[in-house]
């Protein structure tokens, strides 16, 4: 069993494929408490669904809230080049933290930019697409975006990677 910390987008994707219920079932799931606040609707079937996100998955256990403070996000925002400190969203910023503190949490974000983040907080390893997460979790094969394969997962890890590189020459 893994331990997977999902962004919105992730989420909000995996029930838009209707296979989150099948991730939750098998694997410890957790978000930000920011990212449960964000999850508010998702399509299926090409119609557009609310959801309280907070009490079908949260409230009954089925995903685990973590949150961080004021301090540890601080913590990422200093570590990260100050062009990127107001185009991460709140949830990611707060995901960011709470990966930064959890030793066996496992990010999944398909958005570029927290993906390019990791190796500035020395967590490119503790990454994942969603392409891969389908694959280990053995959940049913779903017709990806470009930005769920892991393709686009490293090509923006690789991105970061240089990134931190000229950042730490300057």
């Amino acid at each position: 069993m893994k331990l997977w910390l999902l962004d919105a987008d992730v989420i909000i994707d995996l029930l838009s494929a209707g296979i989150f219920d099948d991730l939750v079932e098998r694997h410890e799931v957790y978000t930000a408490t920011i990212v449960i606040g964000e999850v508010k609707s998702f399509y299926s079937s090409g119609e557009k669904k609310l959801i309280n996100f907070r009490t079908l998955y949260v409230d009954n256990g089925k995903v685990k809230e973590l949150t961080a403070n004021a301090g540890e996000i601080n913590d990422i925002l200093l570590k990260i080049p100050s062009l990127w400190r107001g185009a991460l969203h709140a949830g990611e910023l707060e995901s960011l933290a709470i990966l930064s503190r959890e030793e066996d949490l496992i990010f999944c974000s398909c958005d570029a930019l927290p993906i390019r983040t990791l190796p500035f907080l020395d967590a490119s390893e503790k990454g994942i697409s969603i392409e891969k997460l389908i694959k280990i979790s053995g959940l049913k094969r779903i017709e990806l975006e470009a930005k769920h394969t892991e393709e686009y997962f490293q090509n923006n890890l690789s991105i970061g990677k240089v990134r931190m590189v000229e950042n730490f020459k300057s």
